[in-house]
């Protein structure tokens, strides 16, 4: 689960980089990047490892500026154990080929290699390793957004247009330099937070990214499930994203996650915060919304993602004094002090 943030408005880029590092020690680490709509193109800057490593070794991340930029903290399960998975190259956001369009995924699209033959004889991939034969799967989406939106569609139609061709778990946030003062999130079903103030918006992918951040941005909502929006400084337009997809009811039973996760930790822990939710088998998980096993392992495999709510949890619960959080650094990706969080009994 990779780790997003989107502003638009008059604070300095920079800002951006602090809603990632807020959230990097959740899901990401792995790489950093960020894209900057500057008159006609789009400013890019990115590299593996987490945001401090990143800005040590390409300085200028900190100095890129726009009134409209995407960043991104890029968690990978091939890159965590193989760092020919973590070259600059694969780090967020990808850009289109003709430079108009630069796009940023949460997620992991399983169809990704059928798109990407269709998609490889006419477009560049920016991302493809040769070592390991590969790309980063995210890249297929900036080209076929692209080649809708040079048909003729909007971005909204666009994103109508490419979405129900993706399998999988999937957050999309674009720019665009022919409409450079909107960001647009098309999100399937994962929960992420949109944060107005007056005459600007910031967007994050997971409520730790606001902390500290939402002094002047203080009306904060979740955008719905299956949606796209339209995000500029002073409005946010809501629109369908595939009308064929229904989003199911699903629900954490709050008091059954709080105990398994405090038996865990009891029995294993402390764990980092990947190893504690895979300590509750789907069994344990299927209980916990209430669903069949069988049902809990097909909404997974749907894109029905409920990674927010879990880190939510562990929020509350040391907030609440039942758990001790730390930062656990470690070696990923072939770079040292990746953070993770890492929990405990308090």
């Amino acid at each position: 689960m990779c780790q997003l943030a989107a502003y638009i408005g008059e604070r300095h880029s920079s800002f951006l980089l602090k809603a990632l590092r807020n959230q990097e020690p959740l899901y990401g680490g792995h790489a950093t990047g960020m894209g900057v709509i500057n008159g006609d193109q789009i400013e890019i800057v990115k590299g593996a490892g987490p945001v401090d490593y990143v800005k040590s070794q390409k300085p200028e991340i900190a100095d890129l500026d726009g009134i409209c930029a995407l960043a991104h903290s890029r968690y990978s399960s091939n890159a965590r154990d193989n760092p020919d998975y973590n070259l600059n190259e694969m780090a967020h956001p990808f850009i289109s080929d003709d430079g108009k369009i630069a796009l940023m995924h949460n997620g992991v699209i399983s169809n990704y290699k059928k798109l990407w033959k269709k998609l490889e004889e006419e477009h560049t991939f920016r991302s493809y390793g040769e070592k390991v034969d590969d790309i980063t799967d995210s890249e297929v989406a900036v080209h076929m957004l692209s080649d809708a939106f040079n048909n003729g569609m909007s971005m909204i139609e666009s994103f109508q247009h490419i979405t129900p061709k993706l399998k999988g778990t999937f957050l999309l946030a674009a720019i665009n330099t022919d409409d450079p003062d909107a960001i647009y999130i098309a999100n399937w079903y994962q929960p992420c937070y949109v944060a107005l103030g007056k005459g600007e918006a910031l967007f994050v992918s997971s409520r730790r990214g606001l902390n500290g951040l939402t002094e002047h941005l203080d009306r904060v909502f979740q955008p719905p499930k299956n949606s796209i929006t339209r995000l500029t400084r002073d409005s946010t337009d809501i629109h369908l994203m595939d009308e064929k997809r229904v989003v199911p009811p699903v629900r954490m039973n709050v008091f059954q996650a709080r105990r398994k996760i405090l038996e865990s930790l009891k029995q294993d822990g402390p764990l980092d915060v990947r190893e504690l939710f895979h300590s509750l088998q789907y069994e344990e998980w299927a209980e916990v919304y209430n669903m069949p096993v069988n049902a809990w392992k097909d909404q997974w495999k749907e894109g029905v993602y409920v990674m927010n709510p879990y880190f939510e949890l562990l929020e509350d619960m040391v907030l609440g004094g039942d758990l001790s959080e730390s930062i656990d650094p470690r070696m990923e990706g072939g770079i040292e002090n990746v953070p993770r969080f890492k929990y405990s009994l308090a």
